[in-house]
């Protein structure tokens, strides 16, 4: 069985406190610190035997960086995406029409994770409904912003960067509980302006992921403390 390593809270990690971490070589070694600290998202590593990976909690902790030891058959699964096109935020729940206009009534209680940011491959929002019981994806393409009015400047009504930010923003504002990842906690903040393609970019496809299944994690945990 694999274990994985993940950061008890999400923040940057310093490359020069993971080198010395790693130095032993045990599961890591110095030069693979700076992917891990490019790719801090919650998970730090995976596929680790308990030997290395308690050795590397150990050493880690030395360095002032608080660690997990998981299973990695204890780490959420991705349920398979449910794509949408516009969603309605109505007072008690969302709304959310898939790509033939069916619309699925959501309580406000049971989104758990929102989700958004460039994966190296297309600008995002997913939206977790309860424990893994569903998931809807959708990208800056698809999005129906027609549908969507509130989103839209009139004096810019081209402008769909600005329209997905007041999504995001939206979508997160009505949940209270709700755990969102880095991207779109930026998204939110009303001092962003500009281009804010990087600050929103993660390095791949996997970071990007990885941090879901984290949240989904913490998210879990909360609902049942």
């Amino acid at each position: 069985m694999g274990y994985a390593l993940l950061q008890t809270k999400l923040g940057p990690l310093d490359v020069a406190a993971l080198q010395r971490a790693f130095a032993t070589g045990r599961g890591l070694t110095p030069a693979d610190a700076k992917f891990v600290a490019d790719d801090a998202f919650g998970i730090l590593a995976r596929d680790l035997s308990l030997e290395d990976a308690l050795f590397l909690q150990q050493s880690l902790g030395a360095e002032g960086i608080e660690i997990e030891i998981a299973p990695e058959s204890d780490l959420p699964r991705l349920p398979n995406p449910k794509l949408f096109d516009f969603v309605q935020c109505a007072s008690e729940h969302l709304v959310i029409y898939d790509p033939l206009g069916r619309p699925t009534e959501v309580p406000w209680s049971q989104v758990w994770v929102v989700a958004a940011g460039y994966d190296q491959r297309e600008l995002k929002v997913e939206i977790v409904v309860g424990d893994c019981e569903a998931r809807y994806l959708s990208n800056l393409e698809r999005l129906h912003f027609d549908q969507m009015p509130a989103y839209v400047d009139a004096d810019e009504p081209d402008n769909r960067g600005e329209s997905f930010r007041l999504l995001v923003r939206d979508l997160i504002g009505h949940c209270d509980c709700v755990l969102a990842n880095k991207a779109a906690r930026l998204l939110t903040d009303s001092a962003l302006a500009g281009d804010v393609t990087d600050a929103i970019t993660y390095p791949r496809p996997m970071a990007y992921t990885e941090e879901m299944v984290w949240l989904i994690r913490c998210a879990q945990r909360s609902h049942t403390s």
